[in-house]
C-alpha cells in the first residue's frame, strides 16, 4: 500500500509538531495538468456539474404539498455534487499524497485545552483524559488508514457520543486498561460488566438480542460489519466505496497482516503504539 506511505512520514519529519486532525478528509492527492486550461477544458476533463435545486419545505409539510422555491437569502438555490474523481483520467492525479489542514496542529510541549478533531478519530486518551500528543495522531492514523483501505469508518457512532465511540473501541478492542475501567469512565458499568469471558474480551452488560417484529424488515448493509468483536472480524466484509456501492473481496492473508498493524496503532496506552517510522517498515506496506 505504498501510496499511503507519505501519509506516515507526517512525525519523523515534523520536529516536534502534531498535526491534531489527521482524518480520510485531510489526506489528499495532488491535482495536477489543470492549470493554464479553459473553463470548457476542465469541464471536459472533470466532468460537466450536476445541481440539485433547494427547495421550500417548512415543517410539517405533507407530501402532497406544492414544491415551492425558497426564498431565504442565507441559503443556496442549488447544491452542486464532487466531482467523480474515479472517473477522471489518472494522468491528472498525482500519487503523491499530501496532508493539509493544520488548523488543529500543535507543538507537543504545548497542547492544546482541546482538539476538534471528529468523534471517529479521537483517541481514548483524548476523550478520557483530554491528553493529546503524538499518540493522538497514530491513534486517528490507524483510523483513517482502516478507512482509506475499507471505505468503512472503523468507529462510527449514530449519535456522536464519546460513550457511544468508547462502547465500539472495548467491542472491537476489548477491555481498558485502568483507572479507564473502573473509574474514568463514568458509564462503562451501564455497558460492560467488570470482568471478560474466558477468551478475555468485555462482557456486555445486556444481550444486543431484539425481539422479532414480523412489521418491520430490518435491511442492513453489506458493508457492516455487524457484531464484530475484533479488527479481524472488522476487514471482513471486505472494501465498499459507498461513493460507487463498489465492492471487492479482502484476502485472508491481508486481513491478517492489516489487522496487526492496526492493533500496534490502536494500543490503549498511547507509549505502546507503533512509532511512524516502524509504521513504515511494516509488512502490509510491502503487499
Amino acid at each position: 500500500m505504498p501510496s499511503t506511505g507519505p501519509i506516515c512520514q507526517w512525525w519523523p519529519e515534523c520536529q516536534g509538531i502534531c498535526h491534531g486532525d489527521l482524518t480520510p478528509n485531510n489526506a489528499l492527492h495532488h491535482v495536477h495538468g489543470l492549470d493554464g486550461l479553459t473553463e470548457d477544458e476542465v469541464l471536459q476533463i472533470l466532468g460537466g456539474p450536476i445541481t440539485n435545486r433547494i427547495f421550500k419545505g417548512p415543517i410539517g409539510a405533507r407530501i402532497a404539498d406544492p414544491i415551492k422555491d425558497h426564498d431565504d437569502p442565507h441559503v443556496p438555490q442549488y447544491l452542486v455534487y464532487p466531482v467523480k474523481w474515479q472517473d477522471v483520467d489518472k494522468r491528472f492525479i498525482s500519487e503523491q499524497p499530501c496532508l493539509i489542514d493544520l488548523g488543529e496542529s500543535f507543538e507537543i510541549a504545548h497542547p492544546p485545552e482541546d482538539l476538534g478533531i471528529p468523534g471517529p478519530y479521537r483517541a481514548p486518551e483524548l476523550i478520557l483524559d483530554n491528553k493529546m500528543g503524538f499518540g493522538t495522531d497514530l491513534w486517528a492514523l490507524g483510523c483513517t488508514l482502516f478507512e482509506i483501505r475499507t471505505g468503512r469508518k472503523l468507529f462510527c457512532a449514530f449519535d456522536d457520543e464519546d460513550d457511544d465511540y468508547l462502547d465500539f473501541m472495548v467491542q472491537v478492542l476489548g477491555k481498558m486498561p485502568e483507572p479507564w475501567w473502573s473509574t474514568t469512565w463514568e458509564a462503562r458499568k451501564r455497558l460492560w460488566k467488570d470482568e471478560t469471558d474466558e477468551q478475555g474480551r468485555a462482557i456486555p452488560t445486556v444481550a444486543d438480542v431484539e425481539e422479532p417484529n414480523p412489521g418491520i424488515r430490518r435491511i442492513i448493509h453489506p458493508s457492516v460489519a455487524q457484531g464484530a468483536r475484533s479488527l479481524g472480524e472488522k476487514l471482513n466484509p471486505g472494501l465498499w466505496y459507498l461513493s460507487t456501492d463498489t465492492h471487492r473481496d479482502i484476502s485472508q492473508r491481508e486481513i491478517e497482516i492489516f489487522s496487526d498493524l492496526l492493533g500496534k496503532l490502536l494500543e490503549y496506552t498511547p507509549e505502546e503504539r507503533l512509532s511512524a517510522a516502524a509504521v513504515l517498515d511494516h509488512e502490509w506496506f510491502k503487499l
